[in-house]
């Protein structure tokens, strides 16, 4: 290993589909802390569902810019742990993402270009003892302590331009006007996240989800009564289905895949 020239960290930031109930996550934390020991975790989620790339890559692409520069993402939903499947670290801008190459970046990359691609091969980078079944453990965490203590991106591994990519629902705009969409997740509360942004709609939508009718958009959710169906904005700043005090993927029985149209009120 060369001298360290450039440093990333020390806040490192795990995304998994882990969960908390087994020791997964906190024995992560231990092989980082024992290379880095200044390094500061956050626990970005790891309630991502079992094996969901696609939703790990949007909470991926809503969250990272929130992290200060320097920051090594270390996202592992991996269904093809143990196989040739690579590692790669994507800089982005100023921050560092670490993730299998199994197309969990791309929604991500869409929008931001990285400006270069390592893939990580070193076996000094890893334990010593790999296992077929915990590379969250046995590859990505040393790897993030080593660059979180300041291990040069050279030595990261080589460049590469070449990565996969998965295909994503798309926003399409209709002759008329209309923008139609799909529901791309869910969230805790039951609410339907699009991959619409605010940006993209008509003025003064009415929003088409599931065969129920919204008119316009709420400024908050308490502006509908309780019960009710609505349209709002949300903090990712994507088109949301909700409902007040309770939870539009049990109203609708709408799920990941619901197309969702967004065309110019016909009310006054």
């Amino acid at each position: 290993m060369t001298p360290p020239r450039q440093t990333y960290g020390p806040v490192i930031s795990l995304l998994t589909d882990f969960g908390t109930t087994d020791p997964f996550v906190g024995v992560m934390h231990g092989v980082i802390y024992s290379r880095a020991p200044q390094a500061k975790i956050i626990d970005l989620t790891h309630a991502i569902p079992p094996q969901d790339i696609q939703r790990a890559g949007y909470v991926l692409l809503d969250s990272w810019r929130y992290f200060p520069p320097g920051t090594i993402h270390v996202a592992v939903v991996d269904p093809g742990v143990g196989t040739e499947r690579r590692i790669l670290a994507f800089l982005v801008d100023d921050q560092v993402v670490l993730a299998p190459d199994n197309g969990l970046v791309t929604a991500l990359l869409d929008q931001y270009a990285p400006h270069e691609v390592r893939h990580l091969a070193n076996p000094d980078l890893f334990l010593k003892s790999i296992s077929q079944t915990f590379h969250g453990r046995d590859k990505f965490a040393p790897a993030a302590g080593l660059m979180a203590a300041g291990l040069a991106r050279e030595d990261f591994g080589a460049t590469t331009d070449t990565w996969i990519t998965i295909d994503l629902p798309q926003v399409v705009t209709q002759d008329d006007g209309s923008v139609t969409g799909t529901i791309i997740y869910t969230d805790r509360f039951g609410n339907l996240i699009t991959n619409m942004r605010g940006t993209e709609l008509p003025l003064r939508p009415r929003v088409t989800v599931a065969g129920r009718v919204i008119e316009g958009l709420s400024k908050s959710f308490e502006e509908a009564g309780r019960s009710e169906l609505l349209a709002i904005v949300g903090s990712t700043g994507r088109l949301e289905i909700a409902v007040n005090r309770g939870s539009a993927a049990k109203m609708l029985g709408a799920s990941v895949g619901e197309p969702v149209v967004a065309q110019t009120s016909l009310a006054e």
